[in-house]
């Protein structure tokens, strides 16, 4: 009933052993399709280094199958 739709990655810089990562995670958008029978959910993720530096963003989408 939960399915991995997508999966995107936007880099911004690198990355190095030692680094410490926050990643700040938000509901981007909610929508249906075929008549409410799948709903799609769309996270973002914001990474940040230890210096506040913008790392990556990460684009992920859930698909649920309804009834």
């Amino acid at each position: 009933r939960v399915l991995h739709g997508e999966q995107r990655f936007r880099y911004h810089r690198p990355a190095h052993a030692g680094d410490t990562l926050r990643f700040e995670q938000r509901i981007a958008d909610i929508y249906a399709k075929k008549g409410g029978a799948l709903e799609f959910v769309v996270r973002e993720t914001r990474v940040t280094n230890q210096r506040g530096e913008h790392v990556a963003d990460l684009i992920g989408t859930t698909v649920v199958r309804n009834g």
